[in-house]
């Protein structure tokens, strides 16, 4: 069932999935269970579409853009967006399908994904506008306020949100809830994600009898969810120690400050700013570019990868485990490889929630209380090892997709 989706993606992160195969069996037994598992890993619907565009010098471009949506039994479709030069349908489709399970362990949301092959790290200001315009006068044929709600993410924030926005209020004449925000009018908090994560490791850690009081957090990533998680958990007491980009990763030996991090926030909010930035203002941070070495070969004791898919290989974990890192905490979609997680403690947290202006941090909290204590219960209820929040929330997430499923008959 691996090859169902078509995604190498998918082979890596289902392959040995018990719910996807019966223990020794590699087969289904009845013709109906397999009627039933294609039910739930056949996307309902997906598009690949051109992306014109001219660029400063008059050029013409032409990029590819994609939504996949591959889930609404629990609710209207919600997923993030990918602007990468290397993104393919193929991709688009495993983010979807992770985000159907996803989405339904944080509430009643279905899964879908969506982006395109474009790099805005070397595009202007003014170019990143025309491509968004033109990539959303496609994607309007795809979504709506109540039908898929595309969200934040990789290269995708609220300055492209929002030009995605003003495109499709131009297209559709409307404007949902009368507020500006993400597509379909709710207000956009950026900050919830990488809150979200920072209270969940908090229970986690606290589940087990430790605290994150004064412990040294490395984040792998720079963006918004690691920046975010980063605040929060200086909330929490812990302390964040690195972040990393695409050139390289930057280390604060005695920790980030709230002052020093927000200094790494203006950094990195200017257009097409490195992370190696943040030495110019700062005279204890040491810079160490990719090719001279990797975020994870410094010690700490949790880790919080923030990054893209595959983040984190085995070789990287064990030097982290030997080093003394006794937590790892995603934040993004699965960065951790097959082989990281059978040698870790992990727990997935991301998703949307439905939140009001006043006291975003307290419905963040209750959140991820309800959600730990769902997949609590589900790991007792399955006799789970101890500590195996992964599997918990994934045998969780199906189970709220396929009791919709059968719920609403062969839709």
């Amino acid at each position: 069932m691996a090859d169902v989706h078509g995604t190498t993606h998918g082979k890596k992160a289902w392959r040995n999935k018990p719910l996807f195969r019966r223990e020794g069996d590699k087969k289904f037994r009845t013709g109906t269970e397999a009627a039933d598992m294609l039910c739930v890993v056949r996307i309902r619907r997906g598009g690949r579409f051109r992306v014109p565009w001219v660029d400063d010098s008059g050029s013409r471009r032409v990029n590819r853009g994609f939504r996949v949506q591959f889930s609404s039994c629990c609710g209207p479709y919600v997923g993030g967006l990918r602007f990468h030069p290397e993104t393919r349908h193929g991709t688009v489709k495993f983010l979807a399908f992770e985000n159907v399970f996803r989405n339904a362990v944080y509430g009643p949301l279905g899964g879908a994904a969506g982006g395109a092959d474009f790099n805005p790290l070397d595009k202007s200001e003014a170019e990143i506008m025309r491509f968004c315009q033109s990539f959303t006068t496609e994607l309007a044929n795809y979504i709506g306020p109540t039908t898929d709600i595309p969200t934040a993410g990789v290269n995708v924030g609220p300055r492209e949100l929002g030009f995605m926005f003003g495109q499709f209020k131009r297209l559709r004449q409307l404007h949902p809830l009368g507020v500006d925000g993400v597509l379909g009018g709710s207000a956009y908090f950026p900050q919830v994600p990488g809150h979200g994560l920072a209270h969940m490791a908090k229970l986690m850690v606290e589940a087990n009898g430790q605290s994150l009081v004064g412990k040294r957090c490395l984040i792998s990533g720079s963006g918004t969810v690691a920046l975010n998680a980063a605040d929060k958990l200086l909330d929490l007491g812990a302390i964040p120690i690195g972040f990393s980009d695409v050139w390289g990763h930057v280390i604060e030996p005695a920790g980030f400050t709230r002052e020093q991090l927000h200094r790494l926030k203006q950094i990195k909010a200017e257009h097409k700013a490195h992370l190696g930035g943040y030495i110019m203002t700062s005279t204890s941070a040491t810079y160490c570019p990719t090719e001279d070495g990797s975020l994870w070969d410094v010690p700490c004791d949790y880790a919080f990868p923030c990054a893209m898919q595959h983040d984190l290989d085995e070789e990287k974990a064990k030097k982290l485990i030997k080093n003394g890192c006794k937590g790892l905490f995603e934040g993004a979609h699965l960065p951790l490889s097959q082989e990281v997680k059978r040698l870790a403690l992990i727990t997935r947290t991301s998703g949307l929630s439905a939140l009001r202006p006043a006291d975003i941090d307290r419905i963040v909290q209750e959140c991820m209380q309800d959600v730990f204590s769902a997949i609590s219960a589900t790991a007792v209820e399955f006799n789970l090892a101890r500590g195996d929040y992964h599997a918990a929330t994934n045998i969780t997430g199906f189970l709220k997709v396929a009791q919709a499923m059968f719920r609403q008959g062969a839709v």
